[in-house]
């Protein structure tokens, strides 16, 4: 008879929703702030008697099993906060808990993150001494745009941690509570952050022929940025282009010798990215050559798709028909948003699973970043659930990975990889 993990699951949902509710009270955004939550966190792992280490800058690795008894399954949650005022109704009325930090929420289910990853671990040390390998736990700080994962990697390849497989969630606003999914390739977009400086001269509306503007060359260049997805991308390759700041001018009648223009580049195939900021590069040098003016690109921030691996893939959804049933099976598509636990899986086979936490009856359904975003907490144990079946059927069956590349051999290297610049 298979074991039934969702049960195992849902006889800690209070022991999961407490510490959601927790977390979700007090969140912290970015490395330097995220004292309570590590405190928390490690509070939380010597209590369940689960040895722990603290990265510097980078969050906290805990240790379950025995490496020398067979693979090694990495579990992973992010636990960053966002600077956003949370409104204390969602989308049907008042919230079960609050932020009680003003301008500061977990509007991204971090805290759920948090919550299910602790369970997880509370509920594999109760099997310790039945798992057939190791699991790492890793609470990543500074998800959101900070790095952290760059401290992280080089400390784990120093401590010779190296996962057979690499497991984590995402809450999805658009996908019903109860319900998982795995996206067959892709499931996050890659990214790039840009911003760029046009120089230019200066001139009086009168004698434009005198001057250099700017905001005559951003055009054209924004002009042939749009056709960049037509004529240099495969119909079937999936990518956004969008300058969403624009900053120019300080008067009616004066040309304009300064213009800044900030955007992002997301993209679902990683040789797409790189293709259309080459693009990128080439048109600004052409179009400022012919405009006389001079630039400077920056990529401020870039990530890489978040790519699940197909063997991976298959045997989660072979743990979740076994262990917890077709039913919970879902769809959603690909996510345009993007996430750090790209690294990993560029690095070792595994697989992102997106846990519904959309219900209506009770507010919960608003995206993402949003002062509305909520979760539907009984929606937590599936997640859970999925984790602990995940882990113990990967630890069990002791797959061969075929076909998996990684793309790169050090954290070094991957860490290359994320700065395009």
């Amino acid at each position: 008879m298979e074991r039934d993990y969702l049960t195992l699951a849902q006889a800690e949902q209070a022991y999961t929703v407490k510490l959601r509710r927790y977390f979700h009270q007090h969140p912290e955004v970015g490395p330097a702030e995220q004292v309570e939550t590590m405190a928390a966190i490690c509070r939380e792992l010597e209590t369940l008697e689960i040895p722990y280490e603290r990265v510097p800058g980078g969050g906290i690795l805990g240790f379950l099993g025995d490496p020398a008894r067979g693979k090694t399954v990495l579990l992973r949650a992010d636990i960053d906060a966002l600077p956003i005022q949370e409104d204390p109704d969602n989308l049907k009325g008042p919230r079960v808990c609050i932020s009680q930090k003003p301008g500061v929420m977990h509007a991204c289910g971090h805290d759920g993150h948090i919550a299910m990853l602790l369970t997880e671990a509370k509920i594999l040390k109760s099997m310790e001494s039945e798992l057939k390998g190791a699991v790492l736990l890793v609470f990543e700080e500074g998800e959101e745009g900070h790095r952290n994962i760059e401290a992280l990697l080089p400390y784990m390849e120093q401590r010779g941690l190296r996962p057979d497989t690499c497991y984590a969630t995402h809450v999805r606003w658009d996908l019903e509570a109860g319900k998982l999914h795995v996206v067959d390739g892709t499931a996050m977009a890659g990214l790039y952050v840009f911003r760029c400086e046009l120089h230019g001269l200066s001139g009086h509306g009168s004698r434009p022929d005198l001057a250099r503007s700017t905001l005559d060359c951003f055009v054209n260049v924004y002009d042939l940025l749009q056709t960049v997805r037509m004529d240099h991308l495969s119909p079937d390759k999936r990518l956004t282009f969008s300058v969403g700041k624009v900053t120019c001018g300080t008067a009616d009648n004066v040309i304009p010798d300064q213009l800044v223009f900030e955007g992002t580049i997301r993209f679902f195939e990683r040789d797409s990215g790189r293709i259309f900021w080459e693009e990128f590069k080439r048109i600004l040098k052409t179009i400022c050559e012919y405009h006389g003016c001079t630039y400077t690109l920056t990529c401020r921030f870039a990530l890489l798709p978040s790519i699940s691996d197909r063997t991976c893939r298959r045997l989660w959804e072979r743990a979740i028909e076994r262990h917890l049933g077709k039913e919970h099976l879902g769809e959603c598509e690909p996510w345009m948003a993007s996430e750090s636990y790209s690294y990993f899986l560029s690095m070792c086979p595994g697989v992102l699973v997106f846990t519904g936490i959309r219900n209506e009856a009770l507010g919960s359904g608003a995206n993402h970043h949003t002062p509305q975003f909520d979760l539907d907490e009984a929606a937590l144990p599936v997640g859970v659930a999925s984790a602990v079946a995940y882990t113990l059927d990967f630890l069990e069956e002791q797959p061969q990975i075929p076909g998996f590349q990684p793309l790169c051999s050090s954290a070094e290297e991957i860490i290359r990889l994320n700065h395009p610049n």
